[in-house]
Parts: structure tokens; C-alpha cells; sequence
């Protein structure tokens, strides 16, 4: 099954797109020199679906184990089922979605999807851990999200539940835009739920994902910090996250200090008012 690699299209297409992101940016701040290193080495390399040995330790679904093992052997109808499946989406991944599955626990799957442009959780990155049951595809995969402990989304729980249509249908939703965004809903840093996340998925990425958390967090540092500037909070709760995220988009290895006038315009804007606060009394 190593002969299902994903077609070079979609990777393409993704780099496309993220090199045309860094274009934008440097419209607006100009050339901005980083060298390119092993992060971006082995961010260029992931691909967007791959068979790899054993599952994580941290999936979610690790210790479920069937009532009918004989179902995974190889040449089983599960088995052949799974196989189709893998073949499926080793050619036809969207460029959006990056998918691992496992040949010693064939059942298992996680996948990261990057939230979509025009919505508020664009940039984000989005982990969920799949199981198959043995009487694949008569009923649904199981489904969980890693919230990271925070509420994004009515859909998207706190506790890992996905309440979606998905859970009803067939596991080729997965290969859709299923992501319930209006599109017309716009960019919320008020929900910093969004930015927290960003900054826990940096510090604790999942197993198998590592490569592609650092690499695409290192392209995205900059639209992510621009899209928070355009909306001049001055909250001290807001400020305090543009700071926390400044720091792990640096930790990372991001240039992001050009991004700091930010700040000094803020402490500038403090400064002034209680300047004018003192000459009215």
C-alpha cells in the first residue's frame, strides 16, 4: 500500500498558496529575509496523505479494540475496504487536509485540516482522531476533536464530540469541505479562543503532525499578526494575546518584530490618554 502516495497537484497547489500569502505580506512591510532551515525543509517534504508504521500513543482511539480482530487481517473485507479507502485518498487529498494512517492499526486515522479562507478560523489548523468500525462503511467512524481544551465552534466541542452530519453519512464528507463556517463571517479575534489555540497546537502538536505545526505556523506568523492588527484592539486581554503569540510565532523561528510597532502604537495611545486625563483634573 506505500505505492498510494498523494499526487504531486495538491501539495503544489498548497505551496502555491502559501507563496502567495508571503507575497501579500511583502507588499505591505517589503522583502522580509528568513532562512530557509530544517523547519522549512521538512514542512516542503509532508505530505498530504502517508502510511506510516504504528499509530501516536495519543490518539484518541488507541485502546479500542474490536470484538472481532480476525475483521483487520489482511485480504478481509475490512481490510479491503480500509485499502480502498487509502487508495482514495492517496490520489485525491485535498490540498487543505493532511491525513496519517497506520498499517499496524489500520482502523486508526488523524487528520489535520486548515480552516478555510473567508471564515474565522482561517490559518488555524484543525486535528481530529478517526476510528473505523469492523462493519465500516454500515455505520460511521468514530470521531474526535482535540479541542486543546478550548470551545470554538457549537460543532466543534469542548470535550472532543463533533456534532456534524458527518457522524450520519459516509466518511467521504471528510474529503469535503464539511467544516460547518458561514463564509460570510469574518475574521474574530474577540473569539481569541481561535489565537489560543494556535499557541497551544505550537507548543504541543500531535505525534505525526510535528513537521507540518512548525512549518505552517512559520508561513502563517505574518497574515495572522496582520489580521490582528487590522482590527486595532486595545483590550489588555488582547494585547496580552498578541504578545503571547508574537513570542511563540518567534520561538518558532519566524521574523515577526517589524510586527511590534503594533505595541508601541498602543503604549503611545495609553500614554496620551492618561496625559489627557491628568491635564483635566
Amino acid at each position: 500500500m506505500d505505492q498510494h502516495l498523494p499526487s504531486g497537484s495538491n501539495v503544489e497547489n498548497y505551496r502555491r498558496k502559501i507563496n502567495y500569502e508571503e507575497l501579500e505580506t511583502k507588499k505591505i512591510f517589503g522583502e522580509i529575509e528568513e532562512i530557509e532551515d530544517e523547519v522549512d525543509r521538512k514542512f516542503n517534504r509532508f505530505k498530504n496523505f502517508d502510511i506510516i508504521s504504528h499509530p501516536p500513543r495519543d490518539h484518541r482511539y488507541l485502546n479500542y479494540r474490536p470484538s472481532d480482530p480476525i475483521k483487520t487481517v489482511p485480504g478481509s473485507s475490512f481490510s479491503t475496504r480500509i485499502e480502498h479507502e487509502w487508495s482514495l485518498l492517496g490520489g485525491n487529498t485535498p490540498n487543505s487536509i493532511f491525513i496519517r494512517v497506520y498499517r499496524r492499526r489500520i482502523d486508526l486515522l488523524r487528520a489535520a485540516i486548515i480552516g478555510p479562507p473567508g471564515t474565522p478560523y482561517h490559518h488555524c489548523l484543525l486535528f481530529f482522531d478517526i476510528c473505523f468500525p469492523r462493519n465500516y462503511p454500515s455505520i460511521p467512524p468514530k470521531l474526535h476533536y482535540r479541542s486543546y481544551d478550548l470551545d470554538l465552534n457549537p460543532n466543534l466541542r469542548r470535550d472532543g464530540r463533533v456534532c456534524l452530519t458527518l457522524l450520519e453519512t459516509r466518511f467521504e464528507r471528510l474529503k469535503q469541505n464539511w467544516l460547518s463556517s458561514n463564509n460570510n463571517e469574518k475574521w474574530n479575534p474577540n473569539e481569541s479562543n481561535l489565537l489560543q489555540k494556535m499557541i497551544r497546537i505550537l507548543r504541543q502538536p500531535p505525534k505525526d503532525f510535528e513537521d507540518l505545526v512548525a512549518g505552517h505556523f512559520r508561513k502563517r506568523a505574518h497574515p495572522v499578526l496582520l489580521k490582528f492588527k487590522e482590527n486595532n484592539y486595545d483590550s489588555k486581554n488582547m494585547i496580552d494575546l498578541f504578545v503571547s503569540l508574537f513570542k511563540a510565532f518567534e520561538s518558532n523561528g519566524a521574523y515577526c518584530k517589524h510586527h511590534l510597532d503594533f505595541l508601541k502604537s498602543r503604549n503611545l495611545q495609553s500614554s496620551n490618554a492618561r496625559c489627557g486625563s491628568n491635564n483635566q483634573e
